[in-house]
């Protein structure tokens, strides 16, 4: 598995600020977690079911490639740290996806 941070620097009040994503052997999306400037956030894949708000497209080998500076810079992260970061996702009620349920 690959662990992937996407931290966009402005993003508009309905784009995720921070996103994290775990990607399999083919890079494709597993599981996001996103984090919106206004406090909400939401998780897909896993155990949260929505694997279709998963990107189905494979994130590329090198994901500097993603980076665009001053508005949006991409890196690996450890998965210790991508499973906090889910943990505390799953724990807020106040998700996006949450609100249709």
């Amino acid at each position: 598995m690959i662990y992937v941070l996407l931290e966009y620097e402005s993003p508009e009040e309905d784009e995720p600020r921070l996103v994290y994503a775990q990607l399999d052997d083919s890079r494709r999306e597993v599981r996001r977690a996103e984090f919106y400037p206004n406090g909400l956030c939401f998780a897909c894949g896993g155990e949260y079911g929505r694997e279709e708000a998963l990107s189905p497209v494979p994130y590329p080998e090198d994901l500097r490639s993603l980076s665009r500076p001053g508005e949006v810079a991409a890196r690996a992260i450890p998965a210790s740290v991508f499973q906090t970061v889910w943990g505390q996702a799953q724990e807020r009620p106040d998700g996006l996806f949450g609100m249709f349920a």
